[in-house]
């Protein structure tokens, strides 16, 4: 190392003032090199403006290869990502702290928003009810019928394929419904959570 930084004041030596720019840059084999200029084929490996004195003054990296770019952009973008959701949760995190005063609270609005999800569920949970028995009916006598190899009329084929999809429509909105109403008391549940954490961190910052 002494030896290599003693032939670099040589050579900055034997630059005269109007030399202009000195640069230094490091070829294939790890070696380090000196010159007013970088050679084509090193341009875009990366290289180092040096003053008279031998200090870096500029420093100018390697050009990606178009893996590192995807990488640098893939990480760029994840820290975009990263950013957005700490500011999202910032803003929730507020917004609870100027809802809510006490964990109770936030059960009182969870039940307010599931009450109507209640009552839409028993009116179609009712109407299920309803359907089955009539469906069951219809199916009993087309089994008679078919039973005793006579022809099923046109009404009660009407009624099997209308009385089976309404049941089938009805149970797929009881299920979306149970879904959502599962989301709204799993969303409170993170609130109130989040809202008991909040309050903690607040009641250690005032001790």
């Amino acid at each position: 190392m002494r030896i290599r930084f003693s032939l670099l004041l040589i050579l900055l030596a034997s630059f005269p003032a109007i030399a202009g720019k000195l640069y230094s840059w490091v070829d294939e084999h790890g070696k380090t090199h000196y010159g007013n200029t970088v050679p084509p084929q090193y341009a875009q490996q990366g290289n180092a403006e040096l003053n008279q004195r031998g200090v870096v003054v500029k420093k100018t990296d390697a050009a990606l290869t178009p893996e590192q770019r995807k990488a640098k952009e893939e990480e760029l973008a994840q820290q975009k990502e990263e950013e957005k959701k700490a500011l999202e949760q910032k803003r929730r995190d507020k917004a609870l702290l100027n809802t809510y005063t006490t964990e109770k609270e936030v059960d009182l609005v969870r039940d307010r928003n599931l009450q109507q999800g209640e009552l839409q569920l028993q009116s179609m949970e009712l109407r299920a009810k309803q359907v089955q028995p009539r469906l069951d009916q219809a199916r009993k006598r087309a089994e008679d019928l078919v039973a005793k190899k006579r022809p099923l009329p046109p009404d009660l084929q009407q009624e099997l394929e209308e009385k089976g999809k309404e049941l089938r429509r009805l149970q797929e909105m009881i299920q979306q419904k149970r879904a959502e109403m599962d989301a709204i008391r799993a969303r409170f549940e993170d609130d109130k959570k989040r809202f008991r954490e909040l309050r903690q961190v607040e009641d250690s910052a005032r001790k």
